[in-house]
Formats: structure tokens, sequence, C-alpha cells
């Protein structure tokens, strides 16, 4: 089978998610496992991902030597006449920036909002109180269903000692 650049960019993005996915899965395997872990531990999530990034490349990657590439579209969802919206790239990366930033001192019920609130408005949300519910209601349920399901606690900040 001959491979077009199309396909063969294709391969080359494939076999990073390969790497990615392998490389994961070792540094989930040198997780340091507490005493007090619950069943899951601190590894189950990683090797998860790790797991689905090494079978879903796995699979492209023989996908795509057996001829199976996916047709370039003929059009991007932007519009290329639209200028360049610098105001919510900031808003975007100010909040993934600050999500890392404030997750230790904050704890993730803080700085989880925030970020949400900031992600929903840079890309376009026009619902303040939308916004806001679903900055606040999805973080909570991730936080429960991460400590109270998994036992795997996320960072509290100031809440330590109140959860």
């Amino acid at each position: 089978m001959k491979l077009t650049a199309h396909s063969k960019g294709e391969l080359a993005f494939s076999g990073l998610l390969l790497a990615l996915g392998i490389f994961v899965v070792i540094e989930a395997a040198l997780i340091p496992i507490p005493l007090a872990s619950s069943n899951v531990g601190p590894r189950f999530m990683p090797h998860f991902a790790g797991g689905l990034l090494i079978l879903a490349a796995g699979w492209t990657i023989i996908e795509l030597f057996r001829g199976h590439s996916v047709a370039p579209e003929e059009s991007e969802l932007t519009d290329p006449t639209q200028r360049f919206n610098a105001v919510r790239v900031a808003i975007l990366l100010a909040s993934v920036i600050g999500f890392a930033v404030l997750l230790d001192p904050l704890g993730y019920l803080i700085a989880a909002p925030l970020a949400f609130f900031g992600l929903l408005l840079a890309f376009g949300a026009r619902r303040w109180w939308a916004m806001a519910l679903v900055s606040i209601v999805l973080p909570v349920l991730v936080y429960l269903f991460f400590a109270k399901t998994l036992g795997i606690y996320l960072p509290e900040g100031v809440f330590a000692g109140i959860l």
C-alpha cells in the first residue's frame, strides 16, 4: 500500500499517540501506592487512559496500513474570513494556566469552577446563569465521583479537613 501525504500525517500523529499511551502506562506503573489507598488506587485512571490511547492509536495505524484513510474535509468549522480573536485565546489560556496554578492552594472545588467558567466564556457561551450553574455542578459531580466512588481524592485546598 502506498501512503499519501495525508495518510503519512495520520500515521505520524497515530505514532505519537501510541508513544504517549506507552509513556503514560509506564509512568503510571511508577506511581507509589499509599497504604491507605482504596481497591482502585491512584494507578487505575492513568492505566485506563494510557490503555485507551494505545488501543485507539494501534487501531488507527492498522487501518491506515489496510488502506483506510480519512478523507480531508472540504472546509473546517471555522470561517477563514473571521479575524483572530486574541481575547478568546487569552481567556482560554488564563483559564487553563489559572487552574494549574490555583489547584493546590485553593483546591479542586474552587479552581475547577473558575476554569470551567472561563472555558465556557472563551468558547462563546452567553447565558451567565447557565455558565455559573454548569461551572459549579459539573466539578462537584466529578469530585464526588472520584472521592466517594473511586476513592481518589482531588486537592482539597481551603476545604482541607472539612470534606
